[in-house]
């Protein structure tokens, strides 16, 4: 480093000596060219240029699409700019820093999407991109009425495209990400016919919607619950308030506050304890002596309904499999059904024990470490192959919404997911199909045949946008 001692600065208003510190000062705001006078051997004539700024740049290519593009900077600083003809843009008095570039345009896809850049003492050029045109697309929507007749109804699109949707608890259903052309609608259910049987629509330049049908029951709607309101129907529905069954380890306190409804929803969260349960006689008494457990969670079961054959039908949204929870919607012997309120025991006053010949259980969808997820059937009635008492059919489940349609008859046990088969069926005489009356229940249980819940991903939720239930 230079050692200064004087300076001699030449001014307009004549020359004075200043130090060398004096004159550091002065430079902080002001650039100067300055001659130094006895400061030593190295001292010569030199630019100091503070609050330096720099620019960054790039091109949109293809310049037919470049051409008009939006840039839009952030990070360090923030701004946009557009592309010009030739698909070129800069961003300029820029400070060293990190930022980051990303560029839109309508009707166009960006490769990469967007890039981070360090400003560090010098501008940046290259910044650039690659556009490439979406195609546009168009959706068809339409309702199927009454909702409780047409929910749960498979609509299928063909024409110009093929596919399938489930209606969901408003009797709506929609198609996305269609093409112009022409299409036909056909609404199909076994519970149900449709008027018009189908409809034509044509795809010009803009979303199709108002397709509506009309729904006749082919079968007698004998329970449908959409979950309008903010509040569970409890002329309907009874909601635990116990620990699981402790027969099977679970680890979980059934709490009303975990379920709840709004937006047309039924949900029940799933969350980390501790909480303090146990359960109950049918008297009111203490059957087990309430103890603290890991997880507070949910469980709904019908209150005095139950049936015998017929078509359950609900559109649900599992929780992740790697939660670790153990959610399920299934149906129980009506034997069980003033007992379970009190206690998950079985074997206990009106509910026969698991092994007995009048215990009948159907899993329509329940996930655990077996599968993710299952049809199950509890019956050890059952004189089919093998002698299995308690067979199951893993398909599988993911984290979206979608229609379950579980049809219960005299000779077969059978699950449609959104319409199509998930190759899960018990027939007769291979199978014992239960005879007996049985009632629903919607739960989330953990422990046992669920495993260790993965506490960083709680709590979860499980949601049910509907539940019907018909007969012939």
């Amino acid at each position: 480093m230079i050692s200064f001692s004087w300076l001699y600065l030449e001014s307009s208003r004549g020359g004075r000596v200043l130090s060398c510190l004096d004159l550091r000062s002065l430079f902080v705001s002001t650039i100067f060219l300055v001659s130094c006078i006895g400061c030593g051997s190295n001292a010569n004539t030199m630019p100091i240029t503070p609050g330096q700024t720099y620019s960054l740049s790039g091109q949109v290519t293809p310049t037919s699409a470049g051409s008009g593009a939006t840039e839009t900077l952030s990070g360090a600083a923030s701004g946009t700019t557009t592309a010009d003809t030739s698909g070129n843009y800069s961003f300029t008095s820029l400070s060293n820093g990190s930022y980051a570039v990303t560029p839109s345009e309508a009707g166009y896809g960006f490769t990469p999407t967007s890039q981070a850049v360090t400003i560090n003492g010098a501008n940046v050029t290259g910044v650039n991109f690659t556009a490439a045109a979406t195609p546009v697309t168009y959706t068809i929507s339409g309702t199927i009425t009454p909702a409780s007749v047409g929910s749960g109804a498979m609509v299928t699109l063909s024409g110009a495209a093929s596919a399938n949707t489930t209606a969901d608890a408003n009797g709506s259903f929609s198609f996305m990400s269609l093409s112009k052309g022409t299409y036909t609608i056909t609404p199909t259910s076994s519970t149900a016919t449709f008027s018009p049987t189908s409809q034509n629509v044509t795809i010009s330049s803009a979303n199709v919607s108002g397709v509506s049908f009309t729904a006749t029951a082919s079968a007698n709607v004998i329970f449908f619950d959409d979950f309008t309101g903010s509040a569970l129907d409890l002329t309907a529905w009874t909601v635990i308030s116990r620990h699981g069954e402790y027969a099977q380890d679970e680890t979980e306190c059934n709490t009303p506050q975990q379920v709840s409804v709004a937006n047309g929803l039924l949900t029940i969260t799933t969350a980390v304890g501790p909480a303090t349960c146990g359960d109950f006689n049918t008297d009111g008494s203490v059957r087990h002596a309430p103890s603290s457990w890991s997880y507070i969670t949910g469980d709904i079961q019908w209150k005095t309904l139950n049936f015998t054959y017929g078509t359950l039908t609900y559109r649900a949204q599992f929780p992740a499999q790697a939660t670790g929870l153990w959610p399920a919607v299934w149906l129980l012997g009506a034997n069980c059904q003033n007992t379970n309120p009190f206690t998950a025991d079985v074997g206990y006053d009106t509910c026969p024990s698991i092994n007995s010949p009048n215990y009948v259980e159907i899993d329509t969808t329940e996930c655990d470490l077996n599968n993710w997820c299952q049809l199950a059937l509890a019956n050890y009635a059952n004189t089919g192959s093998g002698g299995q008492s308690f067979p199951t059919c893993g398909y599988a489940v993911d984290t979206n919404f979608h229609t379950y349609t579980v049809t219960w008859t005299a000779n077969a046990i059978t699950v449609l997911l959104d319409g199509q088969s998930t190759g899960c069926s018990y027939t007769s005489p291979q199978w014992t199909i239960p005879s007996t009356p049985m009632f629903v229940i919607i739960q989330t249980q953990t422990g046992g045949a669920g495993g260790t819940p993965n506490n960083a991903l709680l709590p979860a939720t499980f949601n049910v946008d509907f539940v019907k239930v018909t007969q012939p």
